[in-house]
């Protein structure tokens, strides 16, 4: 069992204190649909998530590409996309 009272030099460099517990939200699959990169861009802009990770093959890119050039407070990053998982909806690669 870890240590409840261990310190974890990374936080104070985040603006917390050393033993704090912190929980970061993540959003997987941007880019996938436009409900995600509507839901990514509400869930952000409230501060219920604090980042996500865009599929750049999938055919919602472009959109959560312009979102993220008109609010440069986005943390997005790349989520690697080997496959499509889904039968009935596919992406081609890029």
């Amino acid at each position: 069992m870890p240590n409840q009272n261990a310190v974890r030099p990374v936080l104070p460099a985040l603006g917390f204190p050393s033993g704090a517990r912190v929980v970061i939200w993540h959003a997987d699959d941007v880019g996938m649909c436009h409900g995600a990169n509507a839901a990514f861009q509400e869930l952000s802009r409230l501060g219920s998530i604090s980042c996500g990770a865009v599929m750049v093959p999938c055919p919602w890119f472009a959109e959560v590409g312009e979102i993220a050039s008109a609010d440069r407070s986005l943390d997005l990053g790349v989520h690697l996309t080997l496959t499509s998982e889904w039968a009935t909806y596919r992406w081609a690669p890029i």
